[in-house]
């Protein structure tokens, strides 16, 4: 299903960049990394009615983000916290995903890898619009080839547009 959802919501993005968008897009950060050799860069994106490609989520004791960005690709950054996040506190679940050709191209994961992904959260702030700067670690595995793995560092700065 989360599949789906990124397929989708990289569509999304995509279609609304070529043709002409209903809302606007502006970029409220960054996401970079080097993975096989290539420096990626994604755009955290939000409309100017106040969406944006950050969803934050309080379901009872845990607080889920999830980060969609779109430029070198597609990326996606999982983060689950049981209690109140804090840069100071590690994530008690973290996935990362990312597509550098787009949705036609192979997904690399960090699910079923060897280690499981790192975040150092320099600031971690959901208070207002909110705030992430961090940067991250993670042997990502092709979906379609899992014995193919590559480590991958990167960087995570943007504002999460809590409303």
């Amino acid at each position: 299903m989360r599949e789906i959802y990124h397929v989708a919501t990289a569509s999304l993005i995509a279609v609304g960049s070529v043709a002409q968008p209903v809302f606007a897009l502006d970029a409220i950060g960054t996401v970079t990394a080097r993975l096989g050799g290539a420096d990626l860069t994604w755009q955290v994106l939000r409309t100017d009615d106040g969406a944006s490609t950050v969803q934050v989520n309080d379901i009872g004791p845990l607080t889920m983000i999830d980060l969609h960005a779109a430029g070198d690709g597609d990326v996606y950054v999982g983060l689950i916290f049981t209690g109140d996040p804090s840069a100071g506190v590690a994530p008690s679940g973290l996935t990362i995903d990312m597509r550098p050709e787009g949705a036609a191209g192979p997904a690399w994961k960090s699910e079923g890898a060897a280690q499981p992904p790192q975040v150092r959260f320099e600031r971690l702030d959901l208070d207002g619009a909110g705030r992430m700067e961090a940067s991250f670690t993670a042997i990502l595995c092709r979906g379609d080839a899992p014995a193919t793995c590559e480590t991958v560092e990167g960087r995570i700065d943007t504002n999460l547009g809590v409303p």
